[in-house]
């Protein structure tokens, strides 16, 4: 018991010593833009709560790119897009604008939005990442099968859940997650990507493509990318013998 109160004791003091170094000089003020495509029948709520949260998770990488490098916060590697998904849960924004767009036959949702972040997000967003593994972990084996998704729109915790799925090597249980959350969030960039990882991993070619061909359908840039610079994977080329 006292080796667990010393430890814990640690534990907040290193939280409350990296929240109050930025909370003195390093909260960024940050301005970014979101976007999320709909269907002609598809939820306003929806999509504002999408292109919300695409803004504040482009803020999130930004601030995390300049705060990491002056060790205020830790260099994430594999759990990144975890932490980054969570912190962007945290984030305090004003909106500044937002507006339904149509060009030609497609409408998207779109908003501007001026964040303040500081490296406090990314401690608490660390705390919620662990809490949700310890959570995962004591699930059915039928539950860890099924997958079942929460009806409330979260898109930070939800897709935060995918990537703890892929660090922890679940590759089938990965695919499965994600086909279930794309039902959920119709035309959502990052399942794709997180898609195409997938079957990267699991030598799945094909797959892989027609993942990033969606991504790249939905306004996706890295998946665009990856289309046009990628030229053989698992010995295959890319290009031409994987059927699009």
């Amino acid at each position: 018991m006292p080796n667990f109160i010393i430890i814990a004791l640690l534990t907040l003091f290193s939280i409350n010593g990296v929240a109050s170094a930025a909370e003195a000089n390093d909260i960024f003020k940050i301005e970014t833009e979101g976007s999320y495509r709909m269907e002609t029948d598809a939820s306003v709520d929806l999509a504002k709560k999408m292109a919300l949260f695409a803004a504040k998770r482009k803020a999130v990488d930004l601030a995390g790119r300049y705060l990491s490098r002056k060790s205020l916060i830790k260099v994430y590697e594999l759990n990144r897009d975890e932490i980054y998904s969570l912190a962007a849960r945290q984030v305090q924004v004003e909106i500044l604008e937002e507006k339904r767009e149509t060009v030609g036959k497609i409408s998207s949702y779109r908003l501007r939005i001026r964040s303040s972040i500081q490296a406090s997000d990314f401690v608490k967003a660390e705390i919620e990442d662990n809490k949700q593994e310890r959570k995962e972990a004591k699930a059915s084996y039928r539950e860890e099968m099924e997958q079942p998704i929460s009806a409330e729109i979260d898109p930070g915790r939800d897709i935060a859940k995918a990537y703890r799925l892929l660090r922890e090597k679940k590759w089938r249980i990965t695919v499965i997650y994600l086909n279930h959350l794309a039902t959920k969030y119709p035309n959502w960039d990052s399942i794709y990507m997180a898609k195409a990882i997938t079957h990267y991993i699991l030598n799945e070619p094909v797959f892989m493509k027609k993942a990033l061909n969606e991504a790249c359908r939905l306004g996706n840039n890295t998946a665009c990318d990856d289309l046009k610079n990628i030229k053989k994977v698992h010995g295959n080329d890319f290009g031409l013998s994987i059927i699009d």
